[in-house]
């Protein structure tokens, strides 16, 4: 059986900058358009979570 990521925090790399939040299994994305308030925003909900922010690129 797989288990649902209880908490995360995603920084996706596109045309623009998104963070993906997981919080006790539920999900909310946040977009940006500069990469400094997108890596800020990331950073202090890793931070609230006890998590560290995962870098990605977007694939689409």
């Amino acid at each position: 059986m797989v288990t649902a990521k209880l908490h995360g925090v995603e920084l996706v790399k596109g045309q623009k900058w998104t963070v993906r939040v997981t919080a006790y299994g539920t999900t909310l994305i946040f977009p940006f358009e500069a990469e400094q308030y997108a890596r800020s925003y990331a950073d202090g909900q890793a931070f609230r979570l006890g998590v560290e922010v995962v870098e990605m690129k977007d694939c689409a």
